[in-house]
């Protein structure tokens, strides 16, 4: 089985009949597919809305994380300059299907589609001040668990990375396979680092909204956690050169060493996880994205 497959598929008619059923007030339904992500089946209803059904287990898991860290962002009138989904609708889970939420449309598409690889040049400024808002937000008001992932640990990703590049592969050229294998061969392995700020946790090309050429949102808090800074800032390395690099740091507040090199390693991994998930679902907006991203964590 496609580890990308669906254990709980929702399709558009099942879609339309348990919204309306659950929620009345928005009858007549219009429902039109809205994007298929790792986890989640996603659905435009009456062109206000965005309703996600979680594809599998992983993906209840992600739901209930985005719903609890969106509902802390929306009471701490939280404004970092981009926007993001508000959790208007929530359904309880019926028979074996599981629970589905319905967010607030941001209008746009998502970043994958955009053909200039570089575009998030010219909001390197603006994403840096996004973060350093976001992370300086109160944990301790934000409903969100610690990273018991160790996202950051290459101690515990090490072998694991290396199997993902190995099943990528064919989609990587080779001069570039080479840079990041030896990468992967020269990385230390260390322990998970200590965080203490409020992150997205996922923030990559699929997850961004961009429309007419500006981005606008941040979609998917799936991930998010109260964690460490570089998990975010790995977008730095993801989606810039190094001197567009400089300018998200710098609106940042500065960002140090043992920070860069573990949001370079955590833009690596996730560039290679897109790489391998574009091959496995022949997604060549996702598999430009991917190319351009790793070379841009490896320059």
């Amino acid at each position: 089985m496609n580890p990308w497959d669906a254990t709980h598929p929702v399709p558009i008619e099942k879609a339309k009949e348990k919204i309306e059923r659950a929620f009345p007030q928005l009858k007549p339904v219009q429902v039109e597919p809205c994007g298929t992500g790792f986890d989640h089946t996603v659905y435009e209803v009456n062109q206000e809305w965005v309703f996600r059904f979680p594809r599998r287990q992983l993906g209840y898991e992600a739901m209930e994380i985005e719903r609890r860290m969106l509902i802390s962002l929306e009471a701490l009138a939280f404004d970092g300059g981009y926007d993001y989904p508000k959790a208007v609708f929530f359904r309880e889970s019926e028979g074996e299907d599981y629970p589905y939420v319905g967010f607030t449309h941001i209008k746009g598409h998502v970043l994958t589609e955009a053909s200039d690889t570089d575009l998030l040049h010219q909001e390197a400024a603006r994403i840096g001040q996004f973060l350093k808002k976001l992370h300086a937000l109160p944990a301790n008001y934000v409903d969100a668990d610690p990273d018991h992932l160790l996202r950051l640990s290459t101690k515990l990703r090490k072998k694991h990375f290396y199997k993902i590049a190995e099943e990528a592969g064919s989609v990587i050229p080779q001069a570039l396979y080479e840079k990041l294998e030896n990468y992967i061969i020269d990385l230390n392995e260390w322990e998970n680092p200590e965080g203490s700020v409020p992150v997205h946790g996922d923030l990559h090309p699929k997850n961004m909204i961009v429309q007419q050429g500006v981005l606008t949102g941040l979609i998917d808090w799936g991930d998010a956690h109260i964690g460490h800074p570089a998990i975010d800032l790995s977008i730095g390395y993801a989606c810039m050169t190094a001197d567009v690099r400089e300018i998200l740091f710098d609106a940042y507040g500065g960002v140090d060493e043992r920070t860069r090199e573990l949001a370079r390693f955590k833009a690596a991994f996730v560039m290679t996880v897109l790489l391998r998930y574009s091959k496995d679902t022949d997604d060549k907006d996702v598999l430009r994205w991917a190319l351009a991203g790793l070379e841009k964590s490896l320059e």
